[in-house]
């Protein structure tokens, strides 16, 4: 970050119309209401102008990236100028884990998972690079892919996201309009017109042929530095019985063909793709394996470890609780990075104290409730799975289950495994799931 004579100097030298439009922008106003405030037609004139300032702050507006640059500003000015910054936005900016629920987080540190940070780093410099960050919901991915992209464009390099989630349930309902929508959705995140109808020949060339033309002759021809692509929850591919292996196949193909000796190779050079999944959609599937098994770098977050955890309580208020607490605390929580985060969360916001809440946890008045509940959704909806972690909570060892059941349960972010045995993930799933799968009742 710039310091803050640069940036004094920078901010003297934002015009009338610029320095309104960052104050609103800054108050987490939309393009529409900034628009209408600062009387110009439509909202283009809006990101002309934060373009502009992005430029004049350092942070390079390339095309594709002018919405993503522009976030930049906002801890930028919350150190020098935090009186022009809505709170909000800077809540928004903090290190939290992905979905929060419906109470109060708090600021906690980042806690690096050695090496897994220093290899996503080194890797997404490669040409051709692939990387997949995978995980049980609320386990961090987020966040790691935040500081890859911050990695990434240190370097210069132009970075997207494509959110699978975003997309309509009718755009899954043909593989080949899921393919004509991954290629608009990417060239318009590049600022680039829609050219399907001059790329795209049905009458001779299959899906993949299609997508694979219509990057390498028109999307990656345009690109002067490297391209980070993620796509973000690919798990919603997964659930399309029809089409998701022929999906995972291409992604396949694509990450060798940097490598290939046709002149095609320097343009794929210069793609680097990140994909970014839940697994616990795995729990549902007839499979009994990752779809993308040995593809690129692999990157699967584990819990946080005891010693982290204490270090997250201390953080959060030294000596706030007892080394007995402590271990109760991890007793019930494990090092479930969500849990944990809440957990702390909601001790410093309702004010209970640790002995209250390891009460009510595991209970309908629990404040992780709904994450609770959704797992116990889709156990019922698969008795064997219900069947088979019923087992698991019963038992107060570690239990060895069927291959395929223990793959699920750990996709699921349900249980933890050294070697064949499976264990509850932590405390608090055990005393819950064991009195709400208790089939015998």
């Amino acid at each position: 970050m710039m310091e803050r004579k640069d940036f004094e100097e920078k901010y003297e030298k934002l015009n009338d119309k610029q320095g309104q439009v960052l104050k609103l922008f800054l108050k987490g106003k939309s393009e529409e209401a900034i628009a209408k405030s600062i009387k110009v037609n439509d909202s283009s004139g809006v990101r002309y102008h934060i373009s502009n300032i992005c430029e004049l702050f350092g942070f390079k507006n390339e095309p594709g990236e002018r919405f993503r640059q522009r976030d930049e500003l906002i801890p930028l000015f919350a150190k020098y100028k935090p009186e022009l910054v809505n709170p909000e936005l800077i809540k928004n900016e903090s290190n939290t884990p992905e979905d929060s629920q419906n109470f109060d987080t708090i600021n906690l540190p980042y806690l690096e998972r050695h090496p897994i940070e220093s290899e996503c780093y080194s890797k997404i410099l490669e040409p051709g690079a692939f990387i997949r960050i995978k995980a049980p919901k609320h386990t961090g991915k987020t966040v790691l892919l935040k500081r890859i992209l911050g990695h990434a464009r240190s370097e210069s390099y132009q970075t997207i996201i494509l959110d699978l989630a975003t997309a309509s349930s009718s755009t899954f309902c043909e593989y080949q309009k899921f393919l004509q929508w991954f290629c608009v959705s990417v060239g318009r995140s590049l600022g680039l017109a829609n050219k399907l109808a001059d790329f795209w020949d049905s009458d001779f060339y299959d899906e993949h042929d299609n997508t694979k033309t219509y990057f390498e002759d028109y999307l990656l021809k345009q690109q002067t530095v490297p391209l980070v692509l993620v796509l973000q929850n690919v798990d919603r591919v997964f659930e399309q019985e029809l089409f998701s292996m022929d999906f995972c196949r291409l992604l396949r193909s694509w990450s060798q063909l940097h490598a290939e000796t046709n002149h095609f190779a320097e343009l794929w050079q210069k793609l680097r793709l990140i994909v970014v999944h839940s697994t616990n959609v795995y729990g549902s599937l007839d499979i009994h394996f990752s779809p993308l098994d040995g593809v690129g770098l692999t990157v699967t977050l584990e819990d946080f470890t005891p010693d982290q955890v204490k270090h997250l309580v201390n953080y959060y208020q030294k000596n706030w609780l007892n080394s007995s607490q402590t271990q109760e605390f991890i007793a019930m929580f494990g090092g479930h990075p969500y849990l944990v985060q809440q957990a702390l969360a909601y001790l410093k916001n309702e004010k209970l104290s640790l002995e209250k809440l390891c009460e009510i946890a595991p209970t309908e008045e629990s404040p992780f409730k709904s994450h609770l509940r959704e797992h116990l959704r889709v156990l019922r909806q698969h008795p064997k799975l219900a069947i088979a972690y019923h087992k698991v909570v019963a038992e107060s060892q570690f239990i060895q289950l069927e291959t395929n059941l223990t793959f699920k349960l750990e996709s699921m972010g349900l249980v933890l495994v050294d070697k064949d045995n499976c264990v509850p993930r932590c405390g608090l799933y055990k005393q819950y799931f064991s009195s709400r799968l208790n089939l015998t009742k």
